[in-house]
């Protein structure tokens, strides 16, 4: 009965009043995206002739040209594979670390774990040229493993804090019960422990997933050959070839942002339920 008052119970003007605040702002903020859409329909003269108005004809060609001319492609799935190698790397690597750092006892376990956590205040320009010359020494420089592996390694450091967090909210009762019961540190954690805190896995890989997939900087410096670049590169160089025909700049940006974007909004309720239940000690 309470449930249903206060369901029936009419909004205050307090209410509403956040509730507007609220649209407004989210208004303000999806409406480039918006824009930019709309835009990758229209032709040249219309974007400047009407910018914030419908395309007068919905021109679809715009994205099959953009598509064709910036080898979308190929970009397309070069990102897909370093993105996903990457954030396997990392995810897996960060919850291994998370279960020992919450789970197991052993010398210097504080030390370690404090050590990581100085990734989280280093910026990416400050690593770029050692980073380079170490990749050059190893022979990856110009190869998919120049990115995944400096991908994987820069969300480490998140990862295990949040997934650190996480393990810290879960009770170990489960897995005390599988070890009287003879399972070893490798079965507790597949079968027990993981399980158990699959909703943070799954929030952190759509968060790196977004950030990996993103990255710039590394990309620029590291791969050199134009078949092995990925996304953000290639939509640099396509801005730089074609800086003046605003279509077609448009419709390869929207191709490049709109799945992300999907994605995010079809998981943004793990990502939440996720983030919320994690306990920051």
């Amino acid at each position: 009965m309470s449930a249903s008052r206060a369901i029936d119970r009419p909004r205050s003007a307090a209410e509403w009043l956040r509730f507007g605040v609220g649209a407004a702002l989210v208004a303000v903020m999806f409406y480039p995206t918006v824009w930019m859409v709309l835009s990758a329909f229209k032709s040249n003269r219309e974007i400047f002739r009407q910018p914030f108005g419908l395309p007068a004809s919905w021109r679809w060609e715009n994205f099959l040209e953009a598509w064709e001319k910036g080898g979308l492609g190929q970009l397309y799935l070069n990102s897909l594979f370093v993105t996903a190698i990457a954030v396997t790397l990392a995810v897996g690597a960060a919850t291994a670390a998370a279960f020992a750092f919450t789970r197991l006892e052993f010398p210097g376990r504080r030390l370690c774990y404090r050590l990581l956590l100085v990734g989280l205040l280093l910026p990416p320009p400050t690593v770029a040229i050692p980073l380079f010359t170490q990749l050059r020494d190893m022979g990856l420089l110009n190869t998919p493993w120049a990115l995944i592996l400096p991908g994987a390694a820069w969300s480490l450091s998140l990862t295990v804090f949040l997934m650190r967090s996480y393990f810290n909210t879960v009770r170990p009762d489960m897995e005390e019960a599988a070890r009287i019961d003879g399972a070893n540190i490798a079965q507790i954690f597949a079968f027990v422990s993981v399980p158990m805190v699959w909703p943070a896995m799954l929030t952190m890989i759509i968060l790196n997933t977004i950030n990996i997939w993103n990255e710039l900087l590394f990309a620029l410096l590291f791969i050199v050959d134009e078949d092995k670049r990925t996304l953000p590169v290639g939509l640099v160089r396509f801005y730089g070839y074609h800086s003046t025909d605003y279509a077609l700049v448009f419709a390869a940006l929207s191709i490049t942002t709109i799945p992300i974007l999907i994605l995010y909004f079809i998981l943004q309720r793990h990502v939440i339920a996720g983030l919320s239940s994690t306990a920051m000690d």
